[in-house]
């Protein structure tokens, strides 16, 4: 599969037309997927945070994301699956992180100036990706699409709490 095949498959997960099983297991689709997603989410990161804490923070997403995605399907002993749920997770979140790149860009730049229509866009895109990893989760674990948002929105609380905690820049 080519990479203009593969981008072509994240995307559309993103638009709720194919599913992590879609997707071939692949270590290196994996790898590349997890690097995109970790530049993506080093990048962001800049906007707010210096180089060191924005490459931690990156990694750190990524162990979270992985870590979480494990413990779901140890719970619902579903281990196989962790390969093409993972690299889905990553490839949807690496488009959604570039996405929100420039939108980041305009709110850090409006500073105390109101910048609705970023501000809006990224909830949008906020609530876009909710639904892009509860679609991932409910094919992941065959269940239901609101039980795959309500396991995302929980995804979401974890890291954010997490991030908090470590970073003095809101996540």
């Amino acid at each position: 599969m080519g990479m203009k095949k593969v981008i072509d498959v994240f995307w559309k997960i993103c638009l709720f037309k194919l599913a992590p099983q879609d997707l071939p297991a692949s270590s290196y689709l994996l790898l590349v997927a997890t690097l995109a997603y970790g530049l993506a989410g080093i990048l962001v990161g800049l906007m707010s945070l210096s180089p060191g804490q924005a490459f931690i923070y990156g990694v750190l997403d990524i162990a979270l994301v992985g870590s979480m995605t494990q413990l779901l399907l140890w719970i619902k002993e579903m281990g196989p699956r962790f390969q093409q749920a993972f690299t889905a997770l990553m490839g949807t979140g690496a488009i959604m992180g570039f996405l929100a790149l420039p939108l980041v860009f305009l709110q850090i730049q409006a500073g105390d100036q109101p910048a609705l229509l970023p501000s809006v866009m990224l909830l949008g895109l906020v609530m876009w990706s909710l639904g892009i990893v509860g679609h991932i989760l409910r094919h992941t674990i065959s269940a239901p699409f609101f039980v795959g948002v309500l396991l995302a929105v929980m995804y979401m609380y974890v890291s954010m709490s997490i991030m908090r905690s470590l970073f003095s820049v809101a996540s």
